[in-house]
């Protein structure tokens, strides 16, 4: 029973789902299903901060401008993963951005990482040996805040259940969306799974040689390509080729 008080108030932002007049009742679940779609993600675009661009342009066209802020993004393959950490690293702390970097396959170094860009000053670089104790660090890091990007580098870890560290994956995926961070997980098969709000693949697509001094073939560049294999920020399914320079 209601009291005669009792009313309904009307909200002040609605989103209106036109259906178009059709016979078709399958035609009429398609289009309202379509501009449902729409307007989340447009809703999805003014409510989240501006996402963190990665430096490569392919990328961010695959991530709709960037690493998203309080997602988690997974990079997995063979190739590239420590250039694309790098790169986003170092676009990060020219941002004048605080950094972390947990580094489980000691791929890390100072000197190189410098020479590309990043300002170590604005960088935290945190050494482990396996892939629990690198969640548990990147939960460390996150839950003291401050951070605006976090690479999770593990790639060649021998742990095989490592993906199934369910309630490690969930408190991750907690903190991360707390902080507003953009972490960036690094691996060589899908870890995070449906807790990343994308999944890219690097596939290696050969190299490119150039003549050097006594006949000699010199190493110039490794070819890559980029695949989305899973994403909620678009449709999956894209691939674009990327050079790695060396």
């Amino acid at each position: 029973m209601f009291s005669h008080l009792a009313r309904i108030e009307r909200p002040e932002r609605t989103q209106q789902i036109d259906v178009v007049s059709d016979e078709d009742p399958l035609a009429q679940r398609q289009a309202a299903i379509a501009q449902l779609r729409r307007a989340c993600r447009s809703d999805f675009g003014r409510a989240a901060d501006p996402p963190l661009p990665t430096g490569c342009e392919v990328i961010d066209q695959a991530l709709h401008g960037g690493l998203p802020r309080g997602q988690m993004v997974e990079v997995v393959g063979k190739v590239g993963r420590l250039s694309l950490a790098l790169t986003v690293l170092a676009q990060a702390t020219q941002r004048r951005e605080l950094a972390v970097m947990i580094d489980g396959a000691d791929a890390f170094d100072p000197r190189s990482a410098e020479a590309l860009g990043i300002d170590l000053r604005r960088l935290l670089w945190v050494r482990v040996k396996t892939g629990n104790d690198a969640l548990r660090a990147a939960d460390m890091v996150l839950s003291a805040g401050g951070i605006s990007m976090l690479v999770l580098y593990l790639v060649a870890q021998g742990d095989p259940q490592l993906a199934l560290r369910t309630a490690l994956w969930t408190r991750l995926g907690q903190r991360t969306q707390r902080a507003k961070a953009s972490v960036l997980i690094c691996a060589d098969k899908p870890l995070a799974q449906s807790f990343a709000v994308a999944t890219l693949g690097f596939h290696n697509d050969g190299v490119r040689w150039q003549d050097a001094p006594g006949g000699r073939g010199q190493l110039s560049e490794r070819l890559a390509r980029i695949e989305v294999m899973r994403s909620r920020l678009g449709a999956p399914g894209d691939s674009q080729p990327w050079c790695l320079r060396k």
